[in-house]
């Protein structure tokens, strides 16, 4: 029996491919500054950075959002059977969120892409398209996860009581009959 993804799912899929793409592609631009406003190109380096040059331990993260929301599709489609304690909609949920706030992060504070060998000198990192089209990528995970959790009739409140420990619940009342 052949599956097909819901609308959720297929929202994630390609988001999450999209956002791999993404990550070859330049991010940030670093320049020496004229004027204010004005980034003047440094023949000396390579003067675009992508996610994988430019940030330290964010791509493993963004890697997993991406493996988690492409292997849920995966699974759909191969028709398993196997229901893993968190729901696969969900765990991409939270993880495009986190790939989206990490994103954001480094869009407001934006790393230090200046070579080692130029240290002390002062150097303007602006943003490239990419880094804007990735957040919106992450995003859309995020947004196919929530999406599909929803088309699944499953919520995180009823993940976490379904993953509360026996211990912690409330004992339950023997009837007098």
């Amino acid at each position: 029996m052949k599956r097909r993804l819901r609308s959720g799912e297929a929202i994630y899929l390609v988001a999450a491919i999209l956002l791999f793409v993404l990550m070859f592609f330049d991010w940030f631009e670093v320049g020496i500054g004229g004027e204010p406003g004005s980034l003047v190109a440094i023949n000396v380096f390579d003067r675009g950075q992508d996610a994988w040059q430019a940030l330290e331990v964010i791509p493993l993260f963004l890697m997993l959002a991406i493996v988690v929301a492409v292997g849920a599709a995966l699974l759909r489609l191969s028709g398993s059977d196997w229901k893993p304690a968190i729901p696969p909609a969900a765990a991409g949920c939270l993880l495009g969120a986190l790939a989206a706030v990490l994103i954001l992060v480094r869009m407001i504070s934006p790393p230090d892409v200046a070579p080692s060998a130029l240290a002390g000198a002062s150097f303007d990192v602006s943003l490239q398209l990419p880094i804007f089209l990735a957040l919106v990528a992450a995003l859309g995970i995020a947004y196919g996860g929530w999406r599909a959790m929803g088309e699944e009739g499953t919520s995180f409140a009823k993940i976490a009581k379904r993953l509360e420990s026996p211990d912690r619940r409330p004992p339950r009342r023997k009837s007098s009959t």
